[in-house]
């Protein structure tokens, strides 16, 4: 079934967890305007937490938890959470133990090399020497786009030698384990916003843009795709509940003028 098109929903009125990826849903071409920083302000001002759900290194998510108005950030694909401590400084959240990641990555990283000898035109990620737990293969940030083949083979590589791997709009995300970003979201909620399983289902919406995004459209009922994921709608096993008509950050402005309509027609509001 298609996504229906993007509406101030009454079901809005009782969200106030926003779960959003970052490349192409908040941003285009890696560039975050004003406007989509400002709806993230709006958001936050009006009592909706903001998480970004990335695939991006463990450095850029200590400038965003640092920079932008959020409540946390979850990076490097469920790896870890990031937010500000109550006494100052940050507080990090991962899924093992720091060592026992970085023991992980570079196995990873001698898979990578693999498999890069197998696809010559990617690279390792710009912000690979900032990542604590993943490795990311750059085929379409840095380099040209790959196509669809090449991709497809940097996953299997990685996935042969037991590794998860999923691809982005930017980067192919390789690691080890179960987590993901849906089981980090789902921990972020509980653990960090107190929000029951049931309570999820309706005070949670989650806007993506990709198919690397699929856990978190299963797993929301309220869920938005920005328009730029109408390409891959085929490639998910569950679509997301609506579709913006426009794409990347302005998607994201556009979801975010939606909510905000629906929570200030709630019953008791002036």
């Amino acid at each position: 079934m298609s996504p229906m098109k993007m509406t101030s929903s009454p079901e809005l009125a009782a969200v106030d967890v926003v779960l959003t990826d970052v490349d192409d849903t908040l941003t285009r071409r890696g560039r975050l305007s004003s406007a989509t920083l400002a709806a993230i302000e709006r958001l936050a001002d009006a009592g909706v937490a903001v998480v970004p759900v990335t695939g991006g290194c463990a450095g850029w998510c200590d400038h965003i938890v640092r920079a932008w108005p959020v409540a946390a950030v979850i990076g490097e694909s469920g790896a870890l959470r990031l937010k500000r401590a109550a006494g100052g400084g940050l507080d990090c959240h991962s899924v093992r133990p720091l060592a026992t990641l970085r023991d992980e990555q570079r196995r990873l990283l001698t898979i990578a090399e693999r498999a890069m000898q197998a696809v010559p035109d990617a690279r390792l990620a710009a912000d690979q020497p900032y990542r604590l737990a993943d490795v990311a293969v750059d085929h379409a940030q840095d380099v040209p786009p790959l196509a669809a083949a090449q991709v497809e083979r940097l996953l299997a590589t990685f996935r042969a030698e037991g590794a998860r791997a999923r691809a982005s709009s930017i980067h192919v995300n390789a690691w080890f384990g179960e987590h993901d970003k849906a089981t980090m979201a789902a921990w972020v909620l509980e653990h960090d916003l107190g929000l029951s399983v049931a309570e999820q289902q309706r005070r949670v919406l989650f806007i993506g843009d990709a198919p690397n995004d699929a856990p978190l459209f299963a797993r929301q009922p309220l869920s938005v795709g920005v328009a730029n994921l109408a390409p891959h709608l085929d490639q998910l096993p569950t679509p997301p509940r609506w579709l913006c008509e426009a794409g990347h950050g302005e998607g994201f402005v556009e979801m975010a003028e939606h909510l905000l309509a629906a929570r200030r027609a709630r019953p008791g509001r002036c």
